[in-house]
């Protein structure tokens, strides 16, 4: 098992789209295969037991929606998407490299 990083787990999430389309299309790279499973089944994971981790990271990584936008789509502060955000990426990392069992 490899150990991901919060930087390496928050370019997945910014390239979550492409890399999704490269992998559909071309399977011969099996860690990008391993890396976008391993994310897939975090992310599920992250959605069942953080709600609102996930749509933090979700909807500024994924999406690309502004933090200030985001705030405001979440009725929270720009302040407490900061914190989402951190806290996400921090949680995530931790399922995809097993320190974390989320059910």
């Amino acid at each position: 098992m490899s150990k991901y990083t919060k930087q390496e787990v928050e370019g997945y999430l910014r390239e979550y789209t492409m890399l999704k389309y490269a992998v559909t299309y071309n399977l011969e790279n099996s860690d990008l295969v391993v890396n976008l499973m391993d994310l897939d089944s975090s992310l599920r994971k992250l959605q069942r037991e953080y709600k609102n981790l996930y749509k933090t990271l979700i909807g500024v990584f994924v999406y690309g929606n502004p933090i200030q936008e985001q705030a405001k789509l979440m009725d929270v502060s720009k302040r407490q998407i900061n914190r989402r955000l951190d806290d996400g990426l921090h949680i995530l990392t931790m399922i995809m490299n097993g320190e974390v069992y989320a059910g």
